[in-house]
């Protein structure tokens, strides 16, 4: 007899999850998701970016440059000097890549603002082909981004609408298995 109580138990409590999951508003929860979700996308700073090209005298001190360009005290050093709002300290970022000439050296800004995007390339690039004394200068200067680098496509919202068709199906199976398997009485309720 204990043994018949036992095999039922874990039964019962399976069929209590299933009826506790099935209860579940899946519809709801996607939607306030998605809602969260595309709220933080549109409410999210854009990211521009622009580059400012720097020419060495020769390829071992285009090496050099790049080495100076890459140096994280960089990043400070530009905000300072374009005299960057409080609020906006931390929003630049600079990133070095070789240019498309064996002596050149590109300078990547990004910033929530496109003239702040050119302006740190450039601010940058002129700070360290100043600190230098080897005949390295600026030959092609930022120009300011007309488009941002993070596009916000539909891609979101595919997702989204994906994410309510799997629930509002998902909904669908429950409700059909709650109409064939209705919530047992507890025992005693009677």
């Amino acid at each position: 007899m204990g043994r018949h109580r036992h095999a039922r138990h874990p039964q019962t409590a399976h069929h209590r999850w299933t009826h506790l999951l099935a209860g579940v508003p899946w519809i709801t929860l996607v939607l306030l998701a998605v809602l969260a979700l595309g709220t933080a996308e549109l409410v999210r700073p854009r990211t521009y970016l622009a580059t400012a090209t720097l020419t060495a005298p020769t390829v071992a001190a285009a090496d050099r440059l790049a080495t100076q360009l890459a140096d994280p005290d960089l990043r400070p050093r530009v905000e300072r000097e374009v005299e960057l709002d409080p609020e906006l300290t931390g929003s630049v970022r600079l990133a070095v890549r070789d240019g498309e000439r064996e002596r050149e050296v590109s300078l990547e800004a990004t910033a929530p603002d496109p003239r702040l995007a050119a302006l740190a390339a450039d601010t940058g690039a002129a700070v360290v082909a100043q600190d230098r004394a080897d005949g390295t200068s600026l030959s092609e200067a930022a120009e300011v981004p007309t488009e941002p680098v993070d596009h916000r496509g539909p891609a979101w919202l595919v997702v989204a609408a994906a994410a309510l068709a799997v629930a509002v199906r998902v909904e669908g199976v429950h409700r059909v298995w709650l109409r064939d398997h209705p919530v047992p009485e507890p025992r005693g309720a009677r």
